[in-house]
């Protein structure tokens, strides 16, 4: 317990003496320096040049420790139908090495898996780190999960996502332990740890492209709900009849709001036919009329089902993620507009700065997370004579 308590006072400070341990833990200075040599010993902490910053001084120069950063790293991955994305960070949280990459051919799940091993080898291979230096690996996927099992529960839009064992199946490509969680959950989570969310308590986030997502966290904590499927904005209803999960697997929201329709009803209002979302949403940024109709259409749209939410959770921040950010303050304007005659009370909106990262970056927020609370419990677990 000592040693997990200087450990964690090191990290907090970034760099220590031992006097400095002393004051954050109220150990004593024996009880302080045995912990370091241990710690040392283990490999977590080693001695460092004092900050350039300090005095010159007279006599021996003090101690100045700090973490090892780099004694191990986590992986956070981003799955899905249509991409793979490994991110590698330190222990500290510093991205190390990215590698993005279009799924193809993948049409069963030991194909994707042979994808995933073989981006995950490029983003290891570009620090380099072994796969025996692995602390945590987070996995983040669209749908419904069950994370006791790391198991995809439902992905309706999604055709044979649905009971998918992915942790299991990632289990047998790394020797460390292996997290699950779904991918729009950890996007608010990167968006509270390094984005736009990291002064609010209470928030949504909105994951808008074809498909329509949410997540939330309250009093800084992610809610998963009894099923883990709170969020799930983009199956809520429209239309007094229910319509049910349409043909191409989307929820009623999101195929009324999400980018396919937005290009639909672009091009209907005559936008070019050879142009895709992306470029609709980069065009009502730029101020084009028929563009800027489309989006704000799809955000009156969105605004029917997303005030119910607002209204339940009563956020102080909505962010809006998403490939629907390429609209810029267009769509910022809109949802204020629609969502402001909607709900009682209007957070306020701000656009996610992540962009394809959040994911990623969420996944090694999970793995972070979870290799600190194992390496702790390293040291406060206690021994077979003590449990005897």
């Amino acid at each position: 317990m000592n040693c997990a308590a200087v450990l964690s006072a090191i990290r907090a400070a970034g760099t220590a003496r031992v006097t400095d341990l002393i004051r954050a833990t109220g150990l004593s200075r024996p009880t302080v320096s045995a912990a370091v040599s241990t710690l040392m010993a283990d490999g977590w902490v080693e001695e460092t040049e004092a900050p350039e910053v300090d005095l010159p001084r007279m006599g021996r120069p003090a101690r100045v420790l700090r973490f090892r950063a780099d004694a191990r790293y986590v992986l956070g991955i981003d799955v899905g139908p249509h991409k793979i994305y490994c991110a590698v960070a330190d222990l500290s949280g510093t991205v190390a090495s990215r590698v993005r990459r279009d799924v193809t051919d993948a049409t069963t799940h030991a194909q994707l898996l042979e994808q995933v091993t073989s981006t995950m080898s490029q983003a290891l291979d570009a620090v380099p780190v072994p796969l025996s230096a692995l602390a945590a690996v987070g996995i983040g996927t669209p749908g419904i999960v069950d994370e006791q099992r790391g198991a995809v529960v439902q992905a309706p839009s999604i055709p044979g996502w649905n009971s998918l064992e992915l942790g299991g199946l990632f289990r047998r490509s790394v020797e460390c332990p292996v997290q699950v969680e779904n991918d729009v959950n950890l996007a608010v989570m990167a968006e509270r740890w390094n984005g736009v969310g990291s002064a609010a308590e209470n928030l949504i986030l909105v994951q808008w492209g074809a498909r329509v997502g949410a997540a939330v966290l309250v009093h800084g904590q992610l809610h998963r709900g009894a099923h883990g499927a709170a969020g799930e904005i983009g199956f809520l209803e429209l239309e007094e009849e229910p319509q049910g999960v349409q043909p191409d697997g989307l929820g009623p929201l999101e195929s009324a709001a999400g980018t396919a329709w937005i290009l639909r009803r672009a091009r209907s209002l005559g936008f070019d036919e050879g142009a895709d979302a992306a470029a609709v949403l980069t065009a009502a940024a730029d101020g084009d009329a028929r563009a800027l109709q489309a989006v704000d259409e799809a955000c009156a749209r969105l605004s029917r089902g997303l005030a119910s939410f607002v209204s339940a959770i009563d956020p102080e921040l909505v962010i809006i993620g998403g490939s629907v950010a390429l609209a810029g303050d267009a769509v910022l304007a809109s949802m204020r507009r629609h969502l402001g005659r909607r709900a009682l009370v209007t957070p306020r909106l701000e656009l996610s700065q992540l962009g394809d990262d959040a994911v990623a970056l969420g996944a090694v927020r999970l793995a972070l997370a979870d290799a600190e609370r194992r390496l702790l419990d390293v040291y406060t677990a206690p021994s077979p004579a003590e449990q005897l």
